[in-house]
């Protein structure tokens, strides 16, 4: 049995969400309120099973998933079929795409209507969604 503080483990994450809440100039609260709060996301964040890269990456960026569903309607995946069989999947595909490098591609691909194949060169969830375009179960109907 270790000596060490329990939450040892939990401070990167304690510590990334502490510096976002600290950065949102729009939160106004009493001390403790926020450390609350604080706590709160922390929690909810090692639920998730976040990293401190990805907590501040989301909180910081502003950033949507929204070319998923474009992506997914191109690939003929059933965003419906999916949502209902896999939700924790489809968490984890939007939290992916939110975090993306690539939106310009992605939102270009999309308007010339060259998003199949060339998401494959950029996107991360590629592995994800190849292994959908395979399962029946996820087939949108035409």
């Amino acid at each position: 049995m270790s000596s060490g503080n329990p939450n040892t483990s939990n401070a990167p994450v304690t510590d990334a969400v502490a510096t976002v809440i600290s950065e949102w100039e729009e939160i106004t609260a009493s001390p403790t309120e926020l450390e609350a709060f604080g706590r709160a996301m922390a929690n909810m964040v090692k639920d998730l099973g976040l990293t401190p890269a990805e907590v501040h990456a989301l909180a910081t960026k502003g950033s949507s998933a929204k070319e998923l569903p474009c992506l997914l309607e191109a690939l003929r995946i059933s965003i419906r079929a999916l949502a209902e069989k896999e939700p924790m999947l489809l968490n984890d595909l939007r939290r992916t795409c939110t975090m993306c490098e690539h939106k310009r591609e992605c939102d270009a691909d999309i308007a010339a209507g060259t998003l199949v194949p060339a998401y494959q060169k950029y996107c991360l969830n590629v592995d994800a969604l190849d292994a959908l375009q395979h399962d029946n179960k996820f087939i949108a109907e035409l």
